[in-house]
């Protein structure tokens, strides 16, 4: 079964990660923004240099691409 945004990518980001990344004009909470950011999202996520407290798991960057290119249900 595909990933969705609801489901699977969006518990994973923090409301902590929202309200920083607001700072910088992205909400993450919004799947619109997610989908159009997703490329350079998945490229911090995978060089570890977001979140800005602490990288994500190898586990749930994978699910992130997989979400990616499985077409970004939502």
């Amino acid at each position: 079964m595909a990933l969705s945004f609801a489901q699977d990518i969006r518990p994973l980001i923090r409301d902590s990660d929202v309200e920083c990344m607001q700072d910088y004009g992205l909400d993450l909470s919004d799947l619109g923004e997610v989908r159009m950011h997703s490329q350079s999202i998945y490229d911090r996520l995978a060089n570890k240099t977001m979140p800005e407290d602490g990288p994500w798991s190898d586990a749930n960057i994978a699910k992130f691409k997989e979400w990616m290119d499985d077409g970004m249900l939502e």
